[in-house]
């Protein structure tokens, strides 16, 4: 092993053992034709017996599968690109045209969806709603609304695009994204359902804890198999109904596999994909204020890194995402160098303390770990300044590595 990598895997094992902001972690790296893979910890810590929490570790394995949240939008993006690519759609098209169960979207594009300059919004809100085919209903209620504030992302625009891929493939989503996405990629191991096989593979999110206005909760409904997302879960009406926005499960290879597809231009031509990180919607305001960075349904490089999903060191065509559960994705098409983060910090972590002014009352602050003691007794580790480390932690050593490796 060469330097860098040893010095990336000590800073993975900071980040789960020693800080303990999350169960486990997978950091992959590399090119269109080799990766590396690193990972240490658990993909699950604790089960509850319906009295109290018990001690069941369970490592992180090659087939660990992974809930990788947001980057699911990517997997939507492509597909969207693909119909394109094929003729199927244009990015002018209106959402009506394609779907006319979109009645107030008449006014709203492909290309309007994929580069957020349009805001979406539903009456009510979509994870509030009784049950799936509400919430469905709820979806098909989307409205354009004015662009207004400095963060435009948003999980709408791919959660509609989703039906648009139906709509226009006269298939689900997910059958789409196997034919045309998954297959070619050789990602035998990604999932909108996954099997009951595979269900001890999956990477516990359950037991995810959260202070909100000094009450103390636990969220106790996310089983191994169904999304974290509030509003993917709520959606899914049957097995392999999959979101646009989130709910794919995958392992740490068919990932790499995914991104190394894209360079190769087994999904789409390079042309697109070197689109796809273009800034589309980021200025410098009057006051000083820097409006995000986005491309099509993922971030740009930005001026400013903390506003950034893309790492420093990746090109001015980059792109990259990151996912609530702990997960983060960055490409740059340019240098043809990928690096992903496959992380669990919701599973027996501390994710929240809103407002967020409490947090240094219970002794967190943003860019630490910590301990909370909760009202059972237990010492909980916080992940709530997780997202402060990613690159220090994780982003400048893979670059280290790539430039050991002689890959950048």
């Amino acid at each position: 092993m060469n330097a860098a990598d040893a010095r990336l895997i000590r800073s993975i094992d900071t980040l789960v053992n020693a800080m303990g902001m999350l169960t486990g972690l997978a950091v992959c790296y590399g090119t269109k034709d080799q990766e590396v893979i690193h990972s240490i910890g658990h993909q699950q810590e604790v089960i509850f017996d319906g009295a109290q929490f018990q001690s069941a570790p369970k490592p992180i394995t090659p087939n660990t599968l992974y809930d990788i949240a947001s980057l699911t939008k990517l997997f939507t993006l492509v597909s969207v690109l693909r119909l394109v690519d094929q003729g199927a759609l244009k990015l002018d098209d209106s959402i009506a045209k394609l779907d006319p169960r979109f009645i107030h979207l008449k006014d709203c594009t492909v290309e309007d969806c994929l580069n957020y300059t349009a805001a979406l919004k539903t009456p009510e809100r979509v994870d509030a709603q009784q049950d799936a085919a509400a919430a469905r209903a709820m979806v098909f209620e989307t409205r354009r609304v004015p662009l207004s504030g400095m963060r435009l992302y948003s999980d709408m625009n791919a959660l509609v695009l989703k039906y648009v891929i139906e709509s226009v493939s006269g298939t689900s989503y997910y059958n789409f994204l196997r034919q045309q996405v998954l297959t070619p990629a050789g990602m035998n191991s990604t999932f909108a359902n996954v099997p009951e096989s595979r269900l001890q593979d999956v990477m516990n999110y359950n037991y995810e804890h959260k202070i909100i206005s000094g009450n103390h909760h636990i969220e106790m409904k996310v089983l191994p198999g169904l999304p974290h997302d509030p509003k993917a879960r709520l959606l899914k009406s049957h097995p392999e109904d999959l979101s646009g926005h989130a709910g794919l499960f995958s392992t740490a290879q068919d990932l790499c596999r995914f991104c190394q597809a894209l360079f190769k231009g087994a999904l789409l031509p390079l042309d697109m994909v070197k689109t796809i990180g273009i800034n589309r919607t980021g200025y410098l305001s009057h006051d000083g204020e820097y409006r995000q960075f986005l491309g099509l349904l993922a971030f740009s490089k930005s001026p400013i890194q903390r506003m950034s999903e893309v790492p420093e060191w990746m090109g001015l065509r980059a792109f990259g995402i990151s996912g609530y559960t702990g997960k983060h994705f960055a490409l740059d098409p340019d240098r043809g160098v990928f690096d992903l983060l496959l992380g669990n910090r919701c599973h027996n972590r501390l994710s929240a303390i809103l407002p967020d002014t409490d947090a240094p009352g219970f002794g967190i602050f943003k860019d630490e770990g910590g301990t909370v003691t909760w009202p059972d007794g237990r010492e909980v580790r916080s992940s709530i300044g997780f997202i402060h480390q990613k690159d220090r932690m994780v982003h400048n050593p893979v670059h280290a590595c790539l430039v050991e490796r002689n890959w950048l």
